[in-house]
């Protein structure tokens, strides 16, 4: 009879069961593809419009970026700018440093010196061939580092190889089918530097600058077909400022090969054809002055722009004669009130030329674009102009605009942009409506925190009863007891179906969900901005900057990050960003906090400047114990600040302590309740670096601290019914070290409580996760081992020498001898793929058991894998 009911009760049961469907597995609600910031500060990698070969059926359009993350990536136009294809150039083979595209292709130059060439599907990213020059090892280290560096093609089918410049001293042809090397040419002239190379139909150009009292300009003539040296021919210049003032185009009447040059003492442009034995340079029939001139792109078209000293722009040719002026932005003459002009180059499916020039201006309050077309009005040139509402408070200044044009008519230019801030968002403009903005800048996340959101309801009670007299509230509350029967309800089915009412992710407004999963992402990043990400969608709602940032890295270092209010306190959490500030014309660092609202990133005190607190460094950032809403802050000098500026008494201790990473070194320091007194150094523990590993190993030490969860288990039951009792030692943290050992030090002391003991040379870093007793760690084995792969190694810390033996580790004096008695248990793995990351599940008491969550850095994956 008892078996009956307790079958016929399991079948009742299955009712209420609910489990994952298989289609549901591995299901990822969300994922933002990032390429990184592109790269700004090089002519020959700049983001750009490309489209497929006109003679091709299909016309496809896309925007090449080349990114500070080393990725090689095509962005889709449309309507959200979606990655088309994307290319991780390994950070051991060196920065990208040049890449160009011919017809249907796209061709690469990494490493140093320009070692490795690789030729990609322009609109697909299939890598077609790739080619090393020469070992790394022997690349020049030039600066900047595509100096010395070029590629170019000959513009009809009866030749498809791509001649390379690499070092600035060699000249290769790669066959374009495979990219054999057909002749290679180099010299060995040390005081000349080659930087541009380009074709005419029987010679290939190789245009560099030699070192004397002034820059000489120097011609390198070689045959196309052999390689053979045909002539070399140094002209005389006042060149000044290096190969940022020469460019290598084509003659627009006769598309000869021809080089100018600015000679800033003078104010004047100079050229030379390159179509005959004898070169003659010519100097521009111009009476005007210019101090700055500017790379376009538009080297076939034989086009630059100069600039005045009042900031005039002109737009030049070059021709077989000489310089001609084309034409001038007299329509847009510069005013203090206006930035200086951004200006570049494309060309529309026909091959015309255009040229856009972009600048702010303070008194409209707008972004402005001049656009013109050397072809417009039947051959004579057209200029427009349009204003666009770019918004500087968000995103920053302009680093630069890549333009995509065309003319539906004779007189009216329509245009797209392509825009790169200095807050590392790229964003795509059509005329003056914003299409979609790419925040970039978070693929460099200095330091993040989950914010929990508030409930709807809850939050609406609290924003309307702040004001409330005692009658009012109960009022309230009787008029609310109206809906006691839909709540009892509405609970009844959620207790016996376990049926929730989720709300919807697309929600406009912040609140949380019934779960709790619904988080705000509040990140700071390497280019000074605080950004909000909302955690349902991935989508960015808010942006804040905090450092001014133009081609180099901002002026803000984020530092620490603490959610000072959380969503239980109130409608609004409030989070607190410690971090050190580079003012100009001080060579130290000073210490800064944020104070703003967690889900609008509106400042509670303070503003985008930030609150200083030192003039020094900062040293450590942590939150007062028994005080989640003050933050402490231990500057260089070794003296302490809180945030706000209060002076509370540490709740329940005597003395703090805090640690310092420096360099090799790991150091203890302590400060009194009060925070009165400068911090004092207690231990300090050097971890050297083998003397049997190489020179490049990384000579720094890396703490890694527990987070801060709920412990439902203090012991592990065995069969026996004896008891391992958990090591949970709130001051210990894991230390990775020079040697690549992972050890556990207790911070208060200085006493290594457990050592892995190093690792072989050479090693990488292991990645380590540390929650309550458990450490983790993974390391790659390889070399002479047998066995190969990834190594995972996972240690439970129990108290005491063996079983039954409590410490009380909780509670324990870091300084009593039994606060150092460990026993562990240790198992390893052998895993088949590399790992990127390791960490650990949380649940919000702790009471579930702990599972290792492995990121991998897998290529392809098995079906029976997936299945499994």
């Amino acid at each position: 009879m008892r078996l009956r009911s307790s079958a016929f009760l399991w079948l009742c049961a299955l009712r209420y069961v609910s489990a994952l469907e298989e289609s549901e597995a591995g299901v990822v609600d969300w994922h933002k593809e990032l390429v990184g910031v592109p790269l700004t500060d090089s002519t020959k990698a700049l983001p750009a419009f490309i489209r497929s070969d006109p003679s091709s059926p299909a016309k496809k359009t896309g925007m090449a970026v080349a990114t500070k993350s080393n990725v090689l990536a095509v962005l889709n136009p449309g309507s959200t700018g979606n990655v088309v294809w994307r290319r991780q150039f390994d950070q051991s083979e060196g920065r990208i440093l040049q890449y160009k595209t011919h017809r249907d292709a796209l061709v690469s130059i990494s490493g140093p010196g320009g070692s490795r060439v690789r030729l990609f599907e322009a609109f697909t990213g299939s890598l077609l061939w790739e080619h090393q020059l020469h070992s790394p090892s022997l690349g020049r280290l030039l600066e900047p580092a595509n100096l010395g560096v070029d590629v170019t093609f000959w513009h009809e089918l009866s030749d498809i190889d791509a001649y390379v410049l690499t070092n600035g001293n060699s000249v290769s042809r790669l066959e374009g089918k495979s990219g054999n090397t057909v002749w290679n040419w180099s010299t060995d002239n040390i005081s000349t530097l080659l930087s541009r190379v380009v074709l005419s139909s029987t010679s290939i150009h190789a245009i560099g600058l030699t070192k004397t009292e002034s820059y000489t300009l120097t011609i390198t003539t070689l045959d196309r077909q052999t390689g053979r040296l045909v002539s070399q021919t140094q002209i005389p210049s006042q060149i000044t400022r290096g190969m940022r003032d020469v460019f290598v185009l084509n003659t627009r009447d006769t598309n000869a090969p021809a080089v100018v040059w600015f000679e800033k003492h003078t104010g004047t442009l100079h050229s030379v054809v390159l179509d005959s034995q004898v070169l003659s340079p010519e100097i521009a029939a111009t009476k005007i002055r210019f101090v700055k001139v500017h790379d376009v792109q538009l080297d076939k078209q034989g086009l630059f722009v100069a600039e005045t000293n009042d900031e005039l722009p002109y737009v030049f040719g070059i021709y077989s004669t000489g310089l001609k002026q084309e034409w001038d932005f007299d329509d847009s003459a510069i005013s203090k009130s206006e930035t200086p002009s951004l200006f570049s180059g494309s060309l529309d499916r026909e091959g015309n030329p255009y040229i856009a020039r972009v600048f702010w201006s303070l008194s409209t309050g707008m972004a402005h674009i001049h656009t013109y077309a050397a072809h417009g009005s039947e051959g004579k040139g057209i200029s427009t102009g349009a204003t666009f509402p770019y918004d500087t408070v968000e995103h920053g200044v302009i680093l630069h605009c890549a333009i995509d044009a065309f003319m539906p008519h004779g007189y009216s230019i329509q245009h797209r942009m392509l825009l790169t801030t200095s807050t590392g968002a790229v964003q795509l403009w059509q005329l003056h409506d914003l299409q979609w903005t790419r925040d970039e800048a978070l693929t460099d996340i200095k330091v993040a925190a989950l914010v929990d959101l508030p409930e709807h309801k809850i939050a609406e009670e609290i924003a309307s009863s702040e004001h409330r007299g005692f009658l009012e509230r109960l009022i309230f509350h009787i008029v609310a007891t109206q809906n006691l029967p839909q709540y009892i309800a509405q609970f009844s089915k959620r207790f016996a179906t376990g049926s929730y009412t989720l709300t919807p992710s697309s929600s406009s407004s912040l609140e949380r969900d019934p779960f709790g999963f619904r988080k705000v992402l509040v990140v700071a990043t390497g280019y000074g901005t605080l950004l909000g990400v909302d955690t349902a969608q991935g989508t960015v709602v808010w942006r804040k900057i905090i450092g001014v940032s133009s081609t180099g890295p901002a002026d803000v270092f984020p530092f620490k990050m603490f959610v000072t209010k959380s969503a239980l306190e109130g409608p609004d959490p409030e989070v607190v960003l410690v971090a050190e500030k580079k003012l100009r014309g001080r060579k130290t660092k000073t210490s800064v906090v944020f104070h703003f609202r967690a889900l609008t990133g509106r400042w509670v005190s303070g503003s985008a400047s930030g609150i200083e607190v030192s003039e020094t460094e900062v040293a450590e950032a942590f939150v007062l114990p028994g005080q989640s809403n003050v933050v402490g802050i231990v500057s260089a000098d070794g003296k302490a600040h809180v945030y706000p500026n209060s002076r509370p008494s540490i709740d329940g201790a005597s003395q703090l302590y805090f640690t310092r990473a420096i360099g090799s070194e790991l150091r203890g320091f302590t400060l009194d309740s009060r925070l009165s007194n400068p911090a004092v150094e207690t231990w300090k523990k050097a971890f050297t670096t083998p003397a049997t590993f190489p020179d490049t190993a990384a000579s720094r030490v890396e703490v890694i601290h527990r987070p801060v969860s709920p412990v439902a288990s203090y012991g592990k039951v065995l069969g026996d019914r004896t008891t391992l009792y958990k090591y949970l030692n709130p001051n210990v943290a894991a230390v990775l070290a020079p040697d690549c050992a992972v050890r556990v030090v207790d911070l208060v002391s200085g006493s290594i409580v457990f050592d892995s003991g190093a690792l072989p040379a050479p090693c990488v870093a292991p990645k380590v996760a540390f929650v309550e007793n458990w450490l983790v760690y993974a390391h790659e084995v390889g070399g002479n081992s047998t066995d190969k792969g990834t190594k995972i190694v996972s240690v439970e810390l129990y108290e005491g020498a063996g079983k039954d033996d409590k410490t009380n580790s909780v509670e324990s004096s870091s300084f009593s001898e039994k606060s150092i008695k460990v026993h562990a248990i240790q198992q390893s793995f052998l895993f088949p793929y590399p790992i990127v990351a390791l960490g650990t599940t949380s649940t919000k008491f702790g009471i579930s058991s702990k599972g290792l969550l492995c990121g991998l850095r897998l290529f392809y994956s098995h079906r029976s894998a997936t299945d499994a």
